[in-house]
């Protein structure tokens, strides 16, 4: 009989700086021609936080952003536009409703791209739903871009590109 996984971190937030520095890692590796920013969000309304940063000049619609993400990353490019990246940590397993809160929050600001991870992976709901059922539908939040669901390494201090869902999304 195989144990339990054991979780290293106390809270979420104990997560956030692994977290921060991995989306820092992957994001100037990725887009190496744009300036990136990657910061903990979590104790802070969105939309305040862009206007302390200056980055509101890049989101019109900005002081809609009555959301509080865990992780933000910013991708400038060269003054003329930004995108967002999110990320929300989850200790448990991730389930629908915590889904559906990231799921509102991109549909509000439209990030680039949109993450949710855990270390102890998905739900058995969930693992139905997108699995099973193949229920890829519910991770859109605009036509083309999507929330990806996966397991937060603890040890490698990273996503596991094999847990990632949907297949083939790219990191």
């Amino acid at each position: 009989m195989m144990e339990e996984e054991e979780i290293v971190y106390k809270n979420e937030r104990e997560m956030y700086p692994y977290v921060k520095s991995w989306l820092e890692r992957m994001l100037r590796d990725k887009f190496r021609n744009k300036t990136v920013t990657v910061a903990d969000t979590s104790r802070k309304i969105l939309s305040k936080w862009l206007f302390e940063q200056g980055y509101h000049r890049y989101f019109k619609d900005y002081q809609t952003y009555e959301i509080e993400v865990d992780i933000t990353g910013i991708l400038e490019e060269e003054e003329e536009r930004a995108d967002l990246i999110f990320v929300e940590c989850k200790l448990g397993k991730i389930t629908l409703r915590d889904l559906s809160q990231l799921l509102g929050y991109s549909k509000v600001a439209n990030p680039f791209l949109s993450f949710i991870i855990s270390p102890k992976g998905i739900s058995d709901s969930m693992n139905l739903l997108l699995k099973i059922y193949r229920r890829h539908d519910i991770l859109y939040y605009s036509p083309n871009r999507f929330i990806t669901v996966g397991r937060w390494d603890e040890e490698k201090r990273e996503l596991d590109p094999s847990s990632i869902i949907p297949r083939g999304a790219c990191i």
